[in-house]
Formats: structure tokens, sequence, C-alpha cells
């Protein structure tokens, strides 16, 4: 009988045709066996609910879920996907003046405006609010 780290599809990525990103043995584990981010919010959170409830315990309590819930480890910001484009904003201009959509969601309460175009007006609205305030 083989070895069981022979087994599956392991954590192979990429094409033969892209050489960009890294490739793995089949098998076994990749990195870090246990830990990282997540799995440290989530035993540190296993170890403050154990302990003796009192008021700071309860405000450390909901700081870690609060963490947990917005992808945070260690207060820092969730910041873009590799290979993001941190200038997407002026594609998506683009592409609503292209296409005539512009007051789309002008009222947000519009029966048109829905799912993604509302969560783009929403974020539209923000950085607007954020321009006019400085």
């Amino acid at each position: 009988m083989g070895d069981i780290s022979r087994k599956g599809r392991g954590c192979e990525r990429g094409g033969s045709k892209d050489k960009s990103r890294t490739r793995h043995n089949k098998g076994g584990r990749v990195g870090l066996r246990f830990g990282g981010g997540r799995t440290a919010l989530l035993e540190e959170l296993g170890r403050v609910e154990a302990e003796p409830s009192n008021r700071n315990r309860r405000a450390e309590i909901s700081r870690v879920h609060g963490e947990l819930n917005k992808g945070y480890n260690k207060g820092g910001r969730v910041g873009l996907k590799k290979g993001g484009d941190k200038n997407w904003i002026q594609d998506v201009n683009k592409s609503i003046k292209a296409r005539g959509t512009k007051g789309k969601c002008t009222p947000i309460t519009k029966p048109g405006c829905t799912g993604r175009a509302k969560a783009l007006a929403k974020t539209f609205k923000k950085m607007a609010k954020k321009r006019k305030a400085a």
C-alpha cells in the first residue's frame, strides 16, 4: 500500500502555460500546517470565551468576533487581491459613460437599482461624502 501523501490531487496550482503561479508536489500540506490569521483568531476566541466572564473579557470577545467577521487580523485593513487594480473606479466610470447608465440609481430606491449597482451607488455616495468633507 502506498504512502497516504501520494493520494489525491494535492495542492497543484496553475496550468503548464501559467508559470507565474507556484506549483507544488501532489499530496501533503503546503505552508502552515496549523496557524495563520484566521486560525489564530479562532484559537484566541476559544481561549477568551473559556475564561470567567467580566466586562473586559466580554469586550475582548466582542473585538475578536468583529475581527473574524470583517476578515481582519491584528486590526489591519483587508487590502486588494493580488493582481487587483487600485484604479478600478476609473474603469467603472468609463464603463458607465460608455453604456449611458449614469443616474441609474438616483435615487437609490429606484426599482431598477438592485444588487451590484446599488452597492456601487453606495460606494460612490460614500466617496462623494468624504470628498465634500475634505
